[in-house]
């Protein structure tokens, strides 16, 4: 269990960031009922504690970005094979 810590134990931390990026996290922290100052400070408290910071490269499909590219490069070979007539051997 951890123990509360102290107001004078706190300190402030001021990050620069997009205004439009601070508007949809807050909107994101009011979705799920919490603070951002909370929501902040829970993530730094897991990284440290992990000893590590996930950031993840998904797209929002769930995709790497190479997983993305092949989808893509299939999705544009199948689309193409789409349009080529069909023809068999013995038509003439």
């Amino acid at each position: 269990m951890s123990k509360a810590v102290k107001d004078s134990e706190k300190a402030k931390l001021t990050i620069t960031i997009d205004a439009k990026m601070k508007k949809q996290f807050a909107q994101l922290c009011e979705d799920i009922g919490l603070p951002v100052a909370t929501v902040i400070s829970a993530l730094m408290s897991q990284a440290v504690r992990k000893q590590e910071v996930r950031i993840s490269s998904l797209d929002v499909n769930g995709f790497t970005p190479r997983e993305a590219a092949e989808i893509l490069r299939r999705w544009k070979s199948y689309q193409a094979m789409q349009k080529k007539p069909y023809t068999t051997e013995n038509d003439e």
